[in-house]
């Protein structure tokens, strides 16, 4: 009797076994799918977060506005609802930069800033935009003018321009990161020919997400305007190791921290340009939440 009772126990003990993984395969199945879930919780720690590019490039789309141009608002929420796309950190990294430029006219936008103005001047001297105005979309750094015309965005290079990761943990304050650049070729073997990594510059920018204002002057007047993927915070970190061309292809790093005072609700993302050229050539993001 004693042995019978103790058979069926261990076969009821494998079975509720097999029936409490099913749940999990199921699952795994289909986090799979899910990149940047599955960078998160491989960190265990609710305060910390990696995101990766992968190695084909991804679609940085940069979105030049203003809460002082009354044309501006349509822009920013066709900007907004890439929130719901399933490309969103994938494939499409969205920023809003909020320009200066039409704070004296009556309303001076809380989100501007000089040097997001200075941004699109440089695209307009290094002729990858035509002229500066708003809004004024670029797309991996060249001017897209689809957008007037309810066009869907370019087709993606899928051009293999190296893997962008970024390690972010904060404590409510202040953001830490640490990133690493790998370039196309063999890592670690001398197969790489490319631009050298002293050229190569990393830019991380804190986003705020679901902001409102509530505009009482200037074009906007009376109108409650909402926005995301706002620059509030961007900081750019020159790589000064000496390279040559023909060189082994280790990982490129850089680390450095950010403010996170201005906004409750943050995404951040990354990009690496060249020295002397704002076209990004990779790119990276997702939410700190």
């Amino acid at each position: 009797m004693t042995t019978l009772t103790f058979s069926i126990n261990k076969h009821s003990a494998i079975l509720l076994l097999l029936l409490a993984a099913i749940p999990f395969f199921c699952s795994a199945e289909q986090l799979s799918k899910d990149k940047s879930y599955l960078n998160k919780i491989s960190l265990g720690n609710a305060n910390s977060w990696n995101f990766s590019s992968g190695s084909l490039q991804n679609q940085m789309v940069e979105l030049f506005t203003s809460e002082g141009c009354s044309s501006c608002p349509p822009a920013d929420r066709w900007l907004s609802n890439l929130k719901n796309s399933p490309d969103l950190w994938n494939n499409i990294i969205p920023i809003a930069f909020h320009v200066d430029y039409w704070n004296n006219l009556g309303w001076a936008d809380p989100f501007s800033s000089r040097a997001h103005s200075l941004r699109q001047r440089i695209y307009r001297d290094q002729r990858y935009v035509n002229s500066v105005y708003t809004p004024g979309f670029v797309v991996n750094g060249s001017e897209w003018r689809g957008w007037f015309n309810r066009q869907s965005l370019p087709k993606e290079t899928h051009e293999n321009v190296g893997n962008l990761s970024l390690d972010v943990s904060h404590d409510g304050k202040k953001a830490t990161f640490y990133a690493e650049f790998v370039r196309p070729g063999s890592p670690n073997s001398k197969t790489y020919r490319s631009t050298p990594s002293a050229k190569l510059s990393l830019n991380v920018a804190v986003l705020a997400m679901n902001q409102k204002t509530d505009v009482e002057l200037g074009e906007n007047r009376g109108k409650t305007l909402h926005h995301d993927f706002v620059v509030t915070n961007i900081q750019s970190v020159d790589l000064t190791e000496p390279s040559i061309v023909d060189e082994d292809n280790p990982p490129l790093s850089w680390s450095g921290e950010l403010d996170l005072s201005q906004c409750q609700d943050c995404a951040i993302s990354a990009w690496i340009s060249a020295e002397g050229d704002q076209q990004p050539i990779q790119a990276t993001g997702g939410y700190l939440k």
